[in-house]
């Protein structure tokens, strides 16, 4: 048992250093994570044709959600914010729904707007 007890120490007294290590290196450099993005657009804007989401949106680097109701667009837009997200509303219900709730987002224009600022 002993042998056994000595290894697991080992191995988590491992895992702090690493641990230590990557904090450390991220703490040294003073860089923060970059803040991540997210787009709020009306569902209304963000079909193409036949396709209920646009392709273009396939290839943002952001959390997308596409509100169909008001109330849905308040809570997408809070919880991006209460998770520091940058986040960028477009259309009337989205950018409503910022205002309302008090939450600084910046409001761009339709779909083009929103996939701009998400690149």
């Amino acid at each position: 048992m002993t042998r056994m007890g000595t290894h697991i120490s080992a191995v988590l007294a491992a895992g702090a250093v690493a641990a230590g290590a990557v904090f450390g290196a991220e703490a040294s450099t003073g860089a923060d994570a970059a803040q991540p993005t997210a787009l709020v657009i009306d569902s209304s804007l963000a079909s193409h044709g036949s396709e209920l989401v646009d392709p273009r949106l396939d290839d943002v680097d952001a959390a997308v959600r596409l509100p169909r109701t008001a109330d849905e667009a308040r809570t997408n837009v809070r919880y991006f914010d209460a998770l520091d997200y940058r986040v960028y509303v477009a259309g009337a219900r989205s950018s409503a729904a910022a205002e309302q709730t008090g939450v600084d987002a910046t409001e761009v224009d339709g779909l083009y707007g929103a996939v701009a600022a998400a690149r």
